[in-house]
């Protein structure tokens, strides 16, 4: 397989990325599987149809299709929509290498509330931070560099930076400490943001070339929030593809993303796939309303 193929996950609120690299090296980021396993949330009326669409179950889409070990699973930051049920794959899979971040995030167990997330996810995230093997942990930077393995991969540590991390950590909000990657392949690049906070978008542009920035695909920052974006950071990143990870009923930036290109919400096309071929170009489907049952091509990316 010579292309990158890049697996959007519909499991409501939450984020779950899947890319298979041509390197066979499985990537996962962030997993929530939090709804999808809750009768009450199981189903959702796609907008303007009366068809029912069936959330994802994320654990069960990865044992079902892929057979091999993740050999990353990237958490971009500590909220519970963004690692709920990594204990159960965990024990499903074998994982090679654990992204996390130097946070400090409490929680207050007295607080739990068990009616939105399981707490064996958070305590069994805090087993794990700092194992040297079986998963290795992993504290990363913009700028870090390998000789294996994410180099060859393509992938690019945009954020955070570690001032960025000490000020998540002041604050206690680590929106300012997620992960923000930048992934490259055949000339062409995908943003995934996170749940990255403007000051870390800008802090982004301030430090590099904004011509290096532009990006053919873009997952958009905290499920399309728009106290996470501005027209000035979109004018930079400037996506022909937005893809927004966002549950019925939550409203986000749809007009302002439609000024750059496409815009696909998990909560109406359900699953999202899409592939950078070796040529580059960029082709796409969804599981539901106008670009499932079929590839289609990305508009000027032949």
């Amino acid at each position: 397989m010579k292309e990158v193929f890049f697996h959007f996950l519909n499991v409501g609120k939450g984020n779950c990325t899947i890319i298979e690299f041509p390197s066979g090296r499985l990537s996962i980021i962030d997993i929530d599987d939090s709804r999808s396993i809750s009768e009450n949330e199981r189903y959702f009326i796609l907008e303007g149809t009366l068809k029912r669409a069936k959330l994802t179950d994320p654990i069960v889409y990865i044992t079902n299709n892929f057979k091999s070990e993740i050999f990353r699973f990237i958490l971009t930051h500590p909220d519970m929509d963004h690692m709920s049920g990594i204990k159960e794959l965990f024990n499903r899979k074998y994982v090679r290498n654990f992204w996390d971040t130097d946070n400090n995030k409490y929680i207050d167990p007295d607080t739990w509330d068990d009616s939105l997330y399981n707490k064996e996810d958070w305590d069994f995230y805090q087993s794990i931070r700092g194992s040297e093997e079986d998963p290795k942990t992993l504290r990363l930077y913009r700028g870090a560099t390998s000789e294996c393995c994410w180099i060859q991969d393509g992938i690019e540590i945009l954020s955070p930076t570690q001032e960025l991390v000490e000020e998540a950590n002041e604050s206690e909000d680590y929106d300012h400490l997620s992960y923000v990657l930048m992934v490259r392949s055949a000339g062409r690049k995908v943003l995934l943001c996170g749940d990255a906070t403007k000051k870390a978008l800008e802090n982004i542009i301030n430090h590099y070339d904004k011509k290096y920035l532009k990006c053919d695909i873009l997952l958009a920052p905290n499920h399309g929030s728009p106290n996470h974006i501005s027209e000035e950071i979109l004018d930079i990143f400037n996506p022909d593809l937005t893809i927004v990870s966002v549950i019925k009923g939550t409203d986000y930036a749809r007009e302002l993303y439609l000024r750059y290109g496409v815009v696909l919400s998990t909560k109406h096309s359900g699953n999202i796939w899409v592939k950078i071929k070796e040529t580059g170009k960029i082709i796409f489907k969804t599981q539901f309303q106008n670009y499932s049952n079929s590839w289609h091509m990305l508009k000027n990316h032949e």
